[in-house]
Order: C-alpha cells, then sequence, then structure tokens
C-alpha cells in the first residue's frame, strides 16, 4: 500500500518527505514520517501558499466568498450526503459502495490525533480556523480547554 502511494505521489511526495526528514534529524533515511511530524512541518510553515493543494486551507482554495455553493457534504455524513446527492442528480437506483456507508472519519481522526499534544493541535486549529468556522466544525471537541 505504501509503495502504491510513493508512486502515485511520485517526485512531490519524495521531496515532501526529504523535507521533513531535514526538519527532523532524527528521521531516518527510510523511516515512515508520522502524521505528527507531518503536523509538524506544517505548523512550521510560515505560509500557507506553500501547501499542497491537498492541505491548504480549503477557503483558500473554494473561494467561498465568491462562488454560491448549493450543497456542502461531510465525511461525518458521508453516507446521508452522498444518497442526498445521487437522489438530487437523479440517480435513485444507484447502490453506494460498501466502503461509503462503513466509513467512520470520526474514528479515524481519533486515532490520527492521539500522538499529537493539545499545543500542535491548536497551533494547527489556527491555521485552520477559517475552514473549521466556514464548514461548521468545533476543533474543542479533540482537547480538554477551548482554542477560540
Amino acid at each position: 500500500m505504501l509503495y502504491r502511494v510513493r508512486r502515485r505521489l511520485g517526485p512531490y511526495y519524495r521531496r515532501l518527505v526529504r523535507n521533513i526528514r531535514r526538519k527532523f534529524r532524527g528521521l531516518q533515511e527510510g523511516g515512515v514520517v508520522t502524521f505528527r511530524q507531518f503536523v509538524h512541518y506544517l505548523i512550521s510553515q510560515k505560509f500557507t501558499a506553500r501547501f499542497n493543494d491537498h492541505w491548504r486551507p480549503f477557503h483558500e482554495c473554494c473561494l467561498p466568498c465568491h462562488v454560491h455553493y448549493d450543497f456542502i457534504g461531510h465525511l461525518e455524513t458521508l453516507e446521508e450526503d452522498s444518497r442526498y446527492v445521487i437522489d438530487e442528480l437523479g440517480f435513485r437506483s444507484k447502490q453506494l459502495p460498501s466502503w461509503y456507508v462503513n466509513y467512520n472519519a470520526s474514528r479515524l481522526v481519533t486515532k490520527m490525533f492521539a500522538n499529537v499534544t493539545t499545543s500542535e493541535i491548536r497551533r494547527l486549529a489556527y491555521i485552520y480556523r477559517l475552514d473549521f468556522v466556514l464548514f461548521g466544525y468545533s476543533v474543542n471537541s479533540m482537547i480538554s480547554s477551548p482554542i477560540y
């Protein structure tokens, strides 16, 4: 699986991992970059403009003030949201793939952030604060004391 991800991401992935390794001298050559190390990489950047589109704050990509969106879906309600879109498009007889039905974003988020400190979550949340507001999320449920 990791090989397929590396191959698909190609040179960009190799450059990103090399940059993260450079920042974290303790990371062995060929060692897997952890989610916490990736978080450190993100919170150490001076400008989000340097972020790849996959982790750039979404409000910088989607222009929410300039585009009227008819629908905003969430991973937490992926099955329900997908069914709504399918119905709205008139594809009523289509069945969702089983991975849609069995997807649990909350469990994944809990697992990914298990080794990330409250301070790191606060700094990460600050970067994505407008996305949290725009899309109705609260980072406060992930930590014990409110961030903003």
